[in-house]
């Protein structure tokens, strides 16, 4: 697997939350402003497989690679010449939490623009960020 994309943000959000709102799948378009929508085919758990669109995308099959250990999680998209994982990490510290997503990517390098990647972890992130900073426990 290849590294494309990462980005890390710190927060005053505890680590659980993010956790809490990484694992809840079908709410993620009301923080991801880069994803139309995320469908589990049955309980949320590890291997667990769904389907999700990004915006202006086509619909993918995924499949829930990683819960734990600690407050994280990760995805597997199926692509046509690849399959593409992101990692979403959060560790909480003396100085809040930090928040790292990584997107890693396994085939054909061209599946996935390492940039656009990065843009939307960006954006999704800091709106997430946002969401859990105003909103209570």
């Amino acid at each position: 697997m290849t590294e494309i994309a990462r980005v890390t943000r710190t927060s005053t959000a505890p680590a659980s939350r993010f956790f809490e709102r990484w694992c809840d799948l079908p709410s993620h378009p009301e923080w991801a402003p880069s994803m139309e929508y995320f469908v589990l085919d049955g309980p949320f758990a590890l291997g667990a497989t769904g389907r999700s669109r990004a915006v202006g995308g086509a619909e993918t099959r995924f499949t829930v690679t990683r819960v734990g250990p600690g407050w994280s999680y990760a995805d597997t998209t199926d692509l046509d010449s690849a399959s593409l994982t992101v990692l979403h990490e959060a560790v909480d510290g003396e100085h809040g939490t930090t928040v790292t997503l990584t997107g890693l990517l396994d085939g054909d390098l061209a599946a996935v623009p390492g940039e656009a990647l990065r843009v939307a972890f960006e954006r999704d992130l800091e709106s997430l960020i946002a969401l859990l900073e105003v909103s209570p426990a």
